[in-house]
């Protein structure tokens, strides 16, 4: 029974440690709001993106899933936001928010990063889709193993 309470106490204080702390995601929130910047809809803030020839499918990715992962208002975040010092994704996220994106990733666009993503390579979200959009433009032009063709001859009865 001891043994029992102190798995649940555990668990109680590790589920503290792994979730978003809300108060900063709400600060975050906060200050996107009150930096005069519109909510713009998906198709609205694709352009922000226009200088970097970045795909639809990538920027509505990074658009809706990052939503989900911060909580934030997406919305309102533009390109050169930084990941850590604007946005605080670290601590407004879940603890395991990277591997649920590289898994979602994977699903999506069939490219695995979970060996090499590290959000600590990017300054703002601006890098990070770039380099997104850079992976998923890398694993299109992969080549294809060449198919065999075969030939069916048929002999004639003479």
């Amino acid at each position: 029974m001891m043994n029992q309470l102190s798995n649940w106490i555990n668990s109680v204080s590790v589920y503290a440690d792994m979730s978003p702390d809300l108060a900063i995601r709400s600060q975050v929130n906060h200050w996107l709001q009150t930096r005069t910047r519109l909510a713009l809809t998906l198709t609205a803030w694709c352009h922000l993106f226009s200088d970097q020839s970045s795909d639809r499918e990538v920027l509505a990715f990074v658009y809706q899933r990052f939503s989900e992962y911060s909580g934030l208002e997406f919305g309102r975040v533009r390109p050169d936001d930084r990941l850590n010092a604007d946005l605080n994704l670290a601590l407004v996220c879940w603890h395991d928010w990277v591997i649920t994106f590289c898994e979602d990733f994977c699903e999506q666009f069939h490219v695995d990063l979970s060996d090499y993503f590290d959000e600590d390579d990017f300054e703002t979200i601006g890098e990070l889709v770039a380099f997104l959009h850079a992976e998923v433009v890398r694993s299109r032009k992969k080549p294809q193993a060449p198919r065999l063709k075969v030939v069916v001859s048929r002999m004639s009865a003479a």
